[in-house]
């Protein structure tokens, strides 16, 4: 589906796939509103571009992930929250293997999509229902509040 208000931040995403594809053979999963909008159609402006990895480019080897996201000249914002910025579009990374524990499914399993070369897996919107109503926790509910409503 194409997006409108959040043409931007799915273009930075686009860019961060495509090297992600070719620098590490990685086909990341669009996750979070980003990917939302995208299933089901636009309803809100997004914060940022949420992207699930193997676990072992934010545990093992963030070094190499710092230094792909410093060469398409991105700045660390938040370690904590592995996120991201250039030109006020934030990418934020986490594990893909919290899927099987959230909704059952291995990112492996999902729907792989291509745009401008690059490959990148999607949520359905069925998916994306459970995960909202799952991510309930107490730490999500603070930073979060009523949007996920």
């Amino acid at each position: 589906m194409d997006l409108i208000l959040n043409k931007g931040k799915f273009d930075t995403f686009l860019e961060v796939a495509e090297v992600l594809n070719g620098m590490f053979d990685i086909v990341p999963v669009l996750y979070g509103s980003l990917g939302l909008n995208r299933v089901i159609g636009e309803f809100v402006a997004v914060d940022d571009a949420d992207v699930l990895i193997p676990d072992v480019f934010i545990n093992e080897r963030w070094n190499d992930t710092l230094e792909l996201m410093n060469s398409l000249g991105f700045e660390l914002k938040d370690l904590k929250e592995h996120e991201f910025i250039k030109n006020g579009n934030i990418v934020a990374f986490a594990v893909e293997s919290d899927l099987p524990k959230l909704i059952g499914v291995k990112a492996e399993s999902l729907n792989v999509s291509e745009l401008g070369g690059a490959k990148f897996k999607e949520l359905s919107a069925e998916q994306y229902l459970l995960l909202y109503q799952t991510l309930g926790d107490d730490y999500r509910r603070g930073k979060k509040g009523e949007a996920d409503q």
